[in-house]
């Protein structure tokens, strides 16, 4: 064997890589792993480490840890139990057979202490595992942990609920940074928890990340007795109903981002909530006019603000609510915005198209780097509105403005547009305009773009706008965005049935073309 395979650090980092999950994060990527190639990776991968364990006794133990430092489940840690303890059905339930000992402790115990993350938002916390072999073990741990250097906590799904609440705190141990639970059934985390939730503090002390999530709200009570107490939490989500009092949040020291999803349409509760910054903010709720309405006692400064209605209103109504924000949430620390409604049945309609006057409220920020309104339509706006909102932004690095969607309203702003935003914010990396090409004239382009030209931005988000002349909108463009390697339409669904926005094949086409005029263009 090779001389570097007996220094330990370089075996445990061979064997980490070997494995799909990074164990620094609080959560791994489970959007990859469900892809084909992913997932065949994954399953290669541990069979590789089992093999790996086996082979060498310098591997064995690295090679373990690595294999077990995720679990989706505890039924693995209980299928390791001795074959005469246990007995699987035809429908792989876990069954126990006879009483738990010292030694069938002990082998739970090798494996369990090296798990660190355990769950998945789309598995069964237990698994196979009948309710019987749980409490069987829960009885025989009652001194200790199930899994004791645990870091990580999922809980989304479990057959057994009161099962759950039994297990839940020796699940939570001192090393546990990161939980999340997801309430199955209305008034769970209520009135079958509190007396856990409420003692988070004494068994995991350094949680720094929690999110109690629906489609069940929780009792706010619940959730301070649950939080306030933690001095290393730095970031929250959680769910409320609408009309509940949320003052106690300030008391939560140390807090970095917040995520509060308001539930139902009752009116909010004016509450009071003051703290000197947020690193990101996030609020759900029915309206942009709810969120307003909720925060009208709030003054929390943030960097970072999103605000996700489920419904759209009218422009005057977004206006109205920004103006509300001012010295609540909008504070000259802000970077980033982002407004994205959810559902808009009359999206199209001209009350709901942002003009200039709607931006006005977020102009004085010239701090701003980030604007994503990419749901809302931006029709009404032409080349000179464009150019006074952006040069309130000479910061700006994202831009989206009404792309997610098609609007019946063609745009007004032009390719001079388009010239004046990019040469007032030359530190732009990530654009998305609706803009008219139709009228686009290579000799005229190459006037206005003379001494423009913007080498970040490689994906365009051309949204619905409209295009007929491939050869002439790629000549103008690529005078002043040369390193263009994508173009991407509108991406919503906004007819009945799920049909796409008018000719957006044939439009989809027409960019791809300007792509290869450009590239051809680059070639020669």
């Amino acid at each position: 064997m090779h001389a570097c395979l007996l220094i330990p650090e370089i075996v445990k980092l061979i064997f980490t890589n070997v494995h799909v999950y990074d164990t620094d994060e609080y959560l791994v990527n489970f959007v990859d792993l469900y892809s084909k190639l992913a997932t065949r990776r994954y399953v290669a991968g541990r069979h590789s480490l089992a093999a790996l364990s086996r082979v060498c006794r310098s591997f064995k133990d690295i090679a373990l840890d690595a294999l077990w430092v995720k679990l989706d489940s505890l039924e693995p840690l209980f299928a390791c139990l001795p074959r005469d303890l246990w007995t699987m059905t035809d429908d792989r339930k876990l069954l126990i057979q006879r009483p738990v000992t010292e030694a069938d402790w002990s082998v739970f115990e090798q494996y369990a202490s090296r798990v660190r993350i355990l769950g998945n938002a789309d598995f069964d916390l237990f698994g196979g595992i009948d309710a019987e072999f749980v409490y069987a073990m829960i009885g025989f741990c009652s001194q200790s942990l199930l899994v004791p250097n645990l870091r990580t906590l999922c809980c989304k799904g479990y057959r057994y609920p009161d099962v759950f609440h039994s297990c839940m705190r020796y699940l939570l141990g001192p090393n546990l940074i990161y939980l999340f639970v997801v309430s199955p059934t209305e008034g769970f985390l209520s009135s079958a928890m509190p007396s856990v939730l409420s003692d988070l503090n004494r068994y995991s002390p350094q949680l720094e990340v929690i999110e109690f999530l629906g489609p069940h709200p929780m009792c706010p009570r619940v959730s301070e007795l649950a939080l306030c107490g933690l001095t290393h939490l730095r970031k929250a989500n959680l769910i409320f109903p609408s009309q509940e009092d949320l003052s106690w949040i300030s008391r939560i020291v140390g807090l970095q981002e917040l995520k509060i999803v308001l539930a139902g349409i009752f009116p909010p509760l004016r509450s009071q909530f003051r703290t000197s910054y947020l690193e990101k903010l996030v609020i759900h709720s029915f309206d942009l006019t709810t969120s307003g309405s909720s925060v009208a006692g709030w003054v929390v400064p943030c960097r970072q603000l999103q605000l996700i209605p489920t419904f759209t209103e009218s422009a005057v109504a977004v206006e109205r609510v920004l103006r509300m924000l001012d010295q609540r949430l909008l504070f000259n620390v802000l970077e980033h915005i982002l407004l994205d409604a959810v559902f808009g049945p009359n999206r199209n309609h001209i009350d709901n198209a942002f003009t200039l006057q709607t931006f006005t409220p977020l102009m004085r920020f010239s701090s701003l780097k980030e604007v994503d309104l990419s749901t809302f339509c931006m029709s009404l706006l032409d080349d000179d509105d464009l150019g006074s909102i952006v040069k309130s932004w000479p910061h700006l690095e994202c831009l989206y403005l009404g792309t997610k969607c098609f609007w019946q309203m063609p745009p007004k702003i032009t390719f001079r547009g388009l010239v004046t935003l990019l040469a007032t914010c030359p530190d732009l990396r990530n654009l998305g305009l609706v803009f008219d090409t139709t009228k686009v004239d290579p000799s005229t382009a190459e006037t206005l773009g003379r001494g423009v030209s913007n080498t970040n931005i490689t994906h365009f988000h051309v949204g619905c706008s409209p295009i007929e002349q491939p050869p002439q909108v790629a000549v103008s463009l690529s005078a002043v965005l040369p390193c263009l390697g994508e173009f991407i339409v509108e991406s919503w669904l906004v007819k009945p049935l799920g049909q796409d926005g008018p000719d957006r094949q044939a439009r989809n086409a027409k960019w791809g073309q300007v792509l290869e005029h450009i590239n051809h263009t680059l070639i020669k």
